[in-house]
């Protein structure tokens, strides 16, 4: 997860003391390039990995709840915050993917909630990428070899042990 050699020479270790690496900083650098490898598998449908997995969890939600999430349920089943989520739906809502409406009664939320339902095209999209999806997962897979396990146990480990989301940090 470091620099490349070239770039060792020149620059510190991306933490503020120096003395070791930043978990923040790994755990970033991680999810940005398994971001990048989940991409490249499901660039054929149009939808990267966050898109793909909003449209697939509001479907199952609305499935098992027989109603569609809120914005603040799916903000949570996504481990977002509540705005950027709201913010990340606006070009799914133009590509068709999915619709935000007034969550109306029924709902379990007062007035002003907003529910999201993945339309048609939203879950025909999902469908399509879930073998693409499979691919990429079975590559990660392969490449982490018998560290796997214990990474995404360690990795449950430390969203357990951490606080949620709660408001928007990200500034990248």
């Amino acid at each position: 997860m470091h620099p490349g050699p070239a770039a060792e020479a020149i620059l510190p270790p991306p933490t503020p003391d120096g003395l070791e690496d930043c978990i923040c900083f790994l755990l970033r650098a991680a999810a940005r390039r398994a971001s990048a490898h989940y991409g490249r598998h499901l660039a054929p449908i149009g939808l990267g990995l966050p898109q793909h997995a909003a449209v697939g969890m509001a479907a199952a939600f609305e499935k098992r709840n027989g109603r569609p999430a809120t914005i603040t349920e799916l903000a949570r089943a996504l481990d977002l915050d509540r705005t950027t989520l709201a913010r990340n739906l606006k070009p799914m809502v133009a590509a068709g993917l999915v619709t935000v409406e007034p969550a109306g009664r029924g709902s379990g939320q007062p007035g002003r909630a907003k529910a999201v339902r993945a339309t048609r095209e939203g879950r025909q999209a999902y469908r399509a990428g879930i073998a693409l999806w499979r691919r990429a997962q079975d590559e990660m897979r392969a490449l982490l070899g018998r560290d796997y396990a214990g990474l995404v146990a360690g990795l449950a480990a430390t969203i357990a042990g951490t606080a949620a989301v709660t408001t928007a940090v990200d500034p990248f």
